[in-house]
């Protein structure tokens, strides 16, 4: 009796449908016409992006000073990727005071995981036409 009642909850179980299974079945994040799948690179599945000052990073942690002199401390792993001058770096290759973006996401225990370390770009210099002085003749 027990061994039936196993099976036909197996089969029950079996019946109902996984995400993905029926498309169209459950919801997904719309995209706005005209704009690219992927802008820039960003990551899309990012939980918040901070920006801050780097202070450091050792194999398992990155700290990032962000407004008002708060620090966070955010795990870091195999997937963590950091990027300098639109180039792949290390961890290594950051110094302290440093401007930075981070994209971050929680893992399984709702831990602040680094997924991005972007090195900020500075403002871009607009170079200004030197001043004319009228000739004094």
């Amino acid at each position: 009796m027990i061994s039936t009642a196993s099976v036909v909850l197996a089969f029950m179980m079996l019946q109902y449908p996984y995400p993905g299974q029926y498309p169209g079945q459950y919801p997904t994040r719309a995209r706005v016409p005209g704009q690219p799948a992927n802008p820039g690179g960003a990551n899309t599945g990012a939980v918040a992006t901070f920006k801050g000052i780097f202070k450091s990073a050792d194999k398992k942690f990155i700290t990032v000073e962000v407004e008002d002199g708060q620090t966070m401390r955010m795990y870091i792993t195999h997937a963590t990727k950091f990027w300098r001058d639109d180039k792949p770096a290390k961890a290594s290759d950051f110094h302290a005071d440093d401007k930075v973006t981070v994209d971050t996401s929680r893992d399984a225990r709702m831990n602040l995981v680094a997924d991005r370390v972007d090195l900020a770009k500075p403002p871009a210099k607009t170079e200004q036409a030197p001043k004319s002085r009228p000739d004094s003749q």
